[in-house]
């Protein structure tokens, strides 16, 4: 199909779903024909359309049709088949509803993070993604940023505008048929990172000279915007940058660490996040009727960034702020009046983690685990070793106005660490109640993805990444949240 399509966010209670469309040149277009079945019966349907606004320089246009059931699917999520029709040629998928209910039935996602497109010509995080879904059938998949790399290689043409430099990048992948099956495999949450910029966004990078000058780094910055609304951000709920969303009793934050950051200072009082983004995190969190699930677009447990690449720990301010919201769910400080674990969703580092942090809460038994899918496909050059979390976190002040301090003990916090292409894959189930609170087991997976099989000779070293294989889990552990 010349129409190139990615489905989006799942709609609310199993209304249906956000389907991107995208076709070449400058003029307006129509949404593709869509009939949507199940168990060999067509499913009543309507949707709207909304053109995109065109931009200068980016030579395609971009729609997000919202098809809408009829009638809703069921809590637990169900499985149709989307048949969408365009230029006398037809495309099948197979999606679930968003499930809103945890019944019998696990409800299970992926998350990914830091695809570098020229690691992965071959399309291996294609064929891992849906022998994945073949597996596990996952309802939907949180994808934490880096979904391109704008910057590198750092081949940025001094004569291109903002819009014109990322939409070559853009369309160099999502314009690879590989990269949109991945993406379609099932429907896609978006959030970004600095990559949908450039390196350490908004900071200035020494290799790219366009983020040289404040006024340059205003144009190019906005050029990154805007391509990131047309290809990632409109596919999210309300095309909100964060956001929320319930499996009840589970309840899941979404947040934009990035696009809203200002340049970080030396006395830590800049912002990673927006006011109004802080407010609805905070509100979030009062209101948690059982375990929460936070994605940040960079890892929570992180030492110390510098000038070349900064930690959200360099934001002393927001950093605190930040563990207060979690602190303040583990000490029962809520509409509820009852603790709840959060679990940590991250990615960036190029590392494929699960860890867990402890400290001034006995109760938890798991303190603050923080799971991290990284990289999808390793940038070159990449990473030689894992990044290990930082042993000791303190935090001041605290919840309670004092300090904590929270401990990752490497022999026994950390199960897991890995440079290998990876993704993460968790599914929930019901667990016991405890008085007014429901109780939700989480089991978490890290896969391997398939790569190339390289041969070596007895006496040579094997490549840090190892010799490739197929798709292999690596890990696996179970939670049982609050």
């Amino acid at each position: 199909m010349n129409m190139w399509i990615v489905p989006g966010a799942p709609l609310k209670e199993g209304q249906g779903w956000r389907i991107w469309c995208s076709q070449k040149g400058e003029g307006s277009f129509s949404p593709p024909q869509v009939e949507v079945r199940q168990k060999n019966a067509t499913v009543p349907s309507q949707h709207t359309w909304t053109l995109l606004p065109q931009l200068p320089g980016l030579k395609r246009r971009m729609g997000v049709m919202v098809l809408t059931l009829s009638t809703s699917g069921p809590p637990e999520g169900a499985l149709y088949w989307v048949i969408l029709s365009a230029n006398q040629q037809n495309r099948v998928f197979q999606w679930w509803t968003m499930p809103y209910h945890l019944a019998a039935q696990p409800v299970t996602f992926l998350f990914a993070s830091c695809f570098w497109h020229n690691n992965d010509r071959e399309g291996y995080y294609r064929s891992g993604l849906q022998e994945l879904g073949q597996l596990a059938h996952p309802h939907f998949k949180l994808l934490l940023g880096d979904q391109v790399y704008g910057d590198w290689p750092n081949a940025w043409d001094l004569g291109d505008e903002g819009i014109e430099l990322y939409a070559k990048r853009y369309a160099q992948y999502w314009g690879d048929e590989a990269y949109r099956e991945a993406l379609q495999v099932c429907p896609n949450f978006f959030t970004c990172d600095d990559h949908e910029y450039w390196n350490d966004y908004p900071e200035k990078q020494i290799q790219l000279p366009q983020t040289w000058a404040s006024k340059n780094r205003k144009t190019y910055g906005g050029g990154a915007e805007d391509l990131y609304y047309q290809y990632q951000r409109c596919l999210n709920p309300d095309e909100a940058r964060w956001y929320r969303f319930e499996i009840d009793p589970v309840s899941f934050f979404i947040t934009d660490t990035r696009s809203e950051r200002e340049k970080c200072n030396d006395k830590g009082t800049s912002h990673f996040m927006s006011k109004e983004q802080w407010v609805a995190l905070e509100a979030w969190q009062q209101g948690l009727t059982g375990p929460g699930v936070l994605a940040l677009g960079q890892p929570l447990f992180q030492k110390d960034g510098d000038f070349r690449d900064h930690s959200l720990s360099n934001f002393k301010q927001d950093y605190a702020r930040l563990w207060r919201v979690i602190e303040r769910s583990l000490a029962g400080q809520n509409s509820q009046h009852q603790p709840h674990d959060i679990l940590i969703l991250s990615g960036d580092i190029h590392t494929g983690r699960y860890a867990e942090a402890h400290g001034p809460f006995p109760d938890a038994p798991y303190g603050v685990p923080e799971f991290i899918a990284s990289p999808a496909a390793m940038i070159n050059p990449g990473n030689s070793r894992p990044e290990a979390p930082p042993e000791k976190i303190r935090i001041l002040p605290n919840a309670e106005g004092k300090e904590s301090v929270w401990r990752i003990d490497p022999h026994s916090n950390i199960d897991i660490m890995t440079i290998q292409n990876n993704v993460g894959l968790v599914r929930m189930v019901p667990g016991s109640q405890t008085g007014k609170s429901p109780r939700v087991r989480f089991e978490l997976e890290l896969w391997s993805l398939p790569s190339k099989v390289i041969e070596i000779d007895w006496d040579e070293t094997a490549p840090p990444q190892g010799l490739g294989g197929p798709l292999k889990r690596l890990w696996k552990k179970e939670l049982l949240l609050r």
